[in-house]
């Protein structure tokens, strides 16, 4: 088995705050304890709505339980606890005698929808939430629940007589999103060690991972990008990469890491936009490196489970590896494209043309009509160029009383964690700080407690203070030397400190007491130009013009110092807030812009347009 290099801290060992730090703690009373939602996702074991039209609203629950999980673990919110114990408790009674959780009945299931998809949600769910439990009683309760759901998948899948072929379960996306049950069924594996499961998560690794294609190959052999594969649904794809990295980890195959980390390096060179998101043509990989800077088809573009997924994907080779390119990408898909999506100012779409599409009865997509419902705490498409937010839901289905919800909504919040929990982590040899923002880390796994204090705005991007008590214990203080920080300087106690530099850190060995250590850096306003239109960023932030600011849709005419730097002056918004805002100066005079997370989340007007991109004058 292979152990990770670094680990998320355990909870109550650290807790983010400044913006980030808010935004969990949206998350928690805007969604994660609403007791009325966790009871009608559940609900839908029970009537099995899915049925009706090959749905996926068995995936709500356990989506929602990984992200709570992950949340709880970032803060020990104990009312949260009570919860989602709650919860699994209700969501255990809804399983049948023949070991079934599923929205479908038998006489729909695994019959090319998405049964087995929300089944290996399920499964997730109780993984994550198993991370947590502080009752072994519950505990056992659920791993038996777990191992009745999965002999009832691997008595039925499979390529025998009278067994159905994962493509047969669903015939989207070339199976994939059937395919990436392999995650859950490794970690149940290793959780229980039983043959069986690990034989079947083989079956599903040997078929490629996709119908009449081997994903795994594919991206082992780079012989063509994401978006020249014969299927390109972004979320999916990344799903069984995720599926694929847990079972290296049980079988140490290298070819199996260098799939996924061929995977991780294909997207960022093709498919990897400004603002750290994937997919601008709908949904799918389109090689979005270059087509972002186009309208979005169909007011559909980077999808935020696309966002989410590729951050945990990245969280999880950053702990596999120790490698700090994989914490940057979190950094830059957090930052911008997740933090964006947050709906923190409550909008609840009901500006004109906005609409929750869904599947009807006949599976037919139609539009309903949004008036009067609750806001939805995640957004789920992120704009670049002349669009606004909260033009559609993702993955939207309607349930009982005309109550929708969606799958974006759903995974939002494990991308909010995530920001917290890979911060600050921990390795074998001492901390490592990943994020330059407020954090308070505190642990004992190197003998006697230490704390380490993380003072830092990632939207000043000039620094860090960083305050340690090691009590005298000799450990590492790693310090990611983020690839965007210019003149990066570290001192400990006024001193220029001596470490070394490995995989992206400056690693410093010392025997520590009350120490002060200080971290600097310049992150000067960059413009990027790709074809023939303009961007602006500064360090890991984004920048977007929107238009509370000026009128955003005349060209730009500006020519940067050094191919790159422009003459930018940091200002405060008065028009909104926004966590920082800057004047830049061109040859027709000065435009405003602020950072991407805060721009345009004033949807429910009118007038809420913002972009990133802008024609070059």
């Amino acid at each position: 088995m292979k152990n990770a290099v670094l680990n998320f801290p355990n909870a109550g060992e650290s807790r983010l705050y400044g913006y980030g730090g808010k935004l969990i703690d949206f998350t928690i009373e805007k969604q994660l304890l609403d007791e009325e939602k966790w009871a009608l996702f559940v609900e839908q074991f029970r009537i099995k709505l899915d049925s009706e039209n090959q749905g996926w609203r068995g995936e709500y629950w356990g989506k929602m339980m990984r992200g709570a999980s992950l949340t709880y673990r970032a803060t020990k919110n104990e009312k949260l606890y009570s919860v989602l114990v709650g919860t699994i408790r209700d969501l255990l009674s809804t399983q049948e005698k023949s070991g079934r959780i599923s929205t479908y009945t038998v006489a729909t299931e695994l019959k090319g929808g998405w049964d087995m998809w929300a089944r290996k949600y399920v499964m997730l769910g109780m993984f994550y939430f198993l991370d947590i439990c502080k009752s072994k009683a519950l505990a056992k309760k659920i791993v038996n629940a777990m191992k009745r759901h999965a002999d009832y998948i691997i008595k039925r899948i499979g390529n025998g007589k009278k067994q159905i072929g994962v493509f047969d379960t669903s015939w989207f996306v070339g199976g994939m999103n059937s395919y990436s049950i392999l995650e859950p069924f490794v970690k149940l594996y290793v959780l229980t060690g039983e043959q069986r499961y690990f034989d079947f998560a083989t079956f599903l690794v040997n078929e490629g991972l996709c119908h009449e294609f081997n994903l795994i190959e594919a991206c082992l052999n780079k012989t063509m990008y994401p978006y020249q594969f014969p299927q390109t649904k972004a979320y999916e794809m990344t799903s069984c990469m995720e599926g694929l990295l847990e079972y290296y980890k049980v079988t140490g195959n290298p070819d199996h890491l260098r799939a996924v980390e061929n995977f991780v390096d294909l997207v960022v060179e093709s498919d990897y936009t400004i603002i750290g998101c994937c997919g601008c043509y709908h949904e799918l990989f389109d090689n979005s490196s270059k087509t972002q800077t186009e309208p979005a088809a169909n007011e559909v573009m980077q999808e935020t489970c696309v966002t989410v997924t590729f951050l945990k994907l990245c969280a999880k080779l950053l702990s596999l590896t120790g490698n700090a390119k994989y914490a940057g990408y979190i950094e830059k898909s957090g930052l911008n494209a997740l933090y964006g999506a947050v709906n923190n100012e409550n909008q609840q779409m009901t500006r004109t043309g906005a609409r929750r599409f869904a599947p009807n009865e006949e599976g037919i997509w139609v539009a309903y009509p949004v008036t009067l419902l609750e806001p939805f705490p995640f957004d789920s498409y992120s704009p670049l160029f002349h669009d606004r937010r909260g033009v559609r839901v993702g993955g939207c289905q309607v349930m009982q009383e005309g109550k929708t919800y969606g799958c974006c909504v759903c995974i939002g919040s494990a991308g909010t964690a995530i920001m917290g929990l890979f911060a600050v982590m921990k390795g074998g040899d001492g901390v490592y700080v990943n994020l330059y923002n407020d954090c308070r880390f505190k642990t004992d796994s190197f003998g006697d407690k230490i704390s380490v204090d993380v003072y830092a705005n990632p939207y000043q991007s000039k620094g860090a203070k960083i305050n340690v008590n090691g009590k005298g214990q000799t450990f590492a203080l790693a310090l990611r030397i983020p690839d965007w920080a210019e003149n990066f300087k570290v001192t400990v106690n006024g001193e220029a400190a001596k470490g070394e530099e490995k995989n992206g850190y400056l690693i410093i060995n010392r025997a520590w007491g009350k120490d002060k250590v200080a971290v600097s850096f310049n992150a000067p306003v960059k413009m990027t130009v790709l074809n023939k239109k303009i961007a602006f960023t500064q360090g890991p932030i984004t920048l977007a013009r929107d238009c509370r600011f000026e009128d955003i849709t005349k060209p730009v005419a500006i020519t940067a110092r050094n191919g790159k730097n422009v003459r930018a002056k940091r200002i405060k918004n008065s028009v909104f807030h926004s966590n920082v805002a800057y004047e830049i100066t061109t040859k027709d005079g000065k435009i405003t812009l602020c950072d991407y997370a805060q721009a345009g989340k004033n949807f429910d007007d009118e007038q809420c347009n913002i972009t990133v991109w802008q024609e070059k004058k």
